[in-house]
C-alpha cells in the first residue's frame, strides 16, 4: 500500500525534518523514563522550540494531540519514525578517523535509522585500527579502498570528516561510488552534481552564532542596568523627600 505524503516525508520542509529528528530523540528518552503522554508544551520545552513551531512541524506528519490530554508518546514516536524513514536502516561510511571522526562514530546509536559500516583514513597509523561502533568493531580502511567498500556494503550516506585539503577529492570518491547523500564536517564548500545532496555542518560557524548570542545578551543586560539604577535613585530621592 503506497504511503501518504505525510508518511513518505516528501512534503516536509528541511527545517522541519531537522526538528522532527530532535522530537523523535526526545520522545524516545520520554519512553525510556516511562512517560506515556506528553503535552505540546512539555515536548517543545524539551526540544528547545516553542509550542507553535512544534505543532506546525507535527502537522507535516499528520500528528494531532488530544485537547486537554496531549500526545500519546508511543504513537507519536511511531508516526515521526515512519515519516523520517527510521524504520529503514541506512548504511553510512565515515571518511576521517581522527578525533572528530571517532567522536562522530561514538555518537551514533542503534535504532536511529543508520549504521556506520565503513570508516576510512589516509594516516598509516590509523589504518587497520579498530573502534567500537554500535556494538561491533569497525576497522579503519585506507581511503584507496573507499569505492570497493561502499559498493560492497551498500553505503547510501557518507560523512566527510577529513582535513580540508582532501575534502573535495573524498567527496568525489564517494560520488563515484554511487553515494548521493553526504554530510560535510569540513570548512570546504563541496561541489558536485545536482543529484547529490550535501549537508554542511560547520562547527566553527555554530560557535560564532553562540558567541554572537552571548554578546548580544550581555549587551542587553548592560542596557537594562542603568534603568534599574535610575529607578532605585528616584525611589531613594522620593524616600528622602517623604522623610523631610
Amino acid at each position: 500500500m503506497p504511503r501518504s505524503p505525510e508518511e513518505n516525508g516528501s512534503s516536509i520542509p528541511d527545517a522541519s525534518v531537522a526538528r522532527l529528528a530532535t522530537y523523535l530523540h526526545v520522545l524516545r528518552l520520554f519512553s525510556e523514563h516511562g512517560v506515556l503522554v506528553t503535552s505540546s508544551g512539555q515536548l517543545a520545552t524539551a526540544a528547545g522550540v516553542n509550542s507553535a513551531i512544534l505543532r506546525k512541524d507535527l502537522s507535516h506528519v499528520g500528528a494531532n494531540g488530544v485537547r486537554g490530554v496531549g500526545y500519546d508518546v508511543r504513537r507519536l514516536t511511531a508516526r515521526i519514525a515512519l515519516a523520517l524513514h527510521t524504520e529503514d536502516t541506512h548504511n553510512v561510511a565515515l571518511a576521517g578517523a581522527g578525533f572528530l571522526g571517532r567522536a562522530l562514530l561514538a555518537h551514533t546509536g542503534l535504532g536511529r535509522g543508520f549504521t556506520v559500516v565503513a570508516m576510512f583514513d589516509t594516516d598509516p597509523d590509523l589504518i587497520g585500527t579498530t573502534f567500537p561502533a554500535a556494538g561491533v568493531e569497525l576497522t579503519v580502511a585506507p581511503m584507496t579502498d573507499l569505492a570497493e567498500h561502499c559498493v560492497a556494503k551498500g553505503v547510501d550516506i557518507a560523512v566527510v570528516a577529513t582535513s580540508d585539503a582532501i575534502a573535495q577529492q573524498t567527496c568525489d570518491a564517494f560520488v563515484r561510488a554511487g553515494v548521493r547523500q553526504i554530510l560535510n564536517f569540513t570548512t570546504v564548500s563541496l561541489h558536485t552534481s545536482s543529484d547529490v545532496y550535501i549537508r554542511p555542518v560547520d562547527l566553527a560557524l555554530e560557535l560564532q552564532v553562540l558567541a554572537f548570542n552571548a554578546s548580544r545578551n550581555a549587551g542587553e543586560e548592560l542596557t537594562t542596568k542603568p534603568a534599574a539604577d535610575d529607578t532605585a535613585s528616584h525611589m531613594s530621592t522620593a524616600q528622602r523627600s517623604v522623610a523631610v
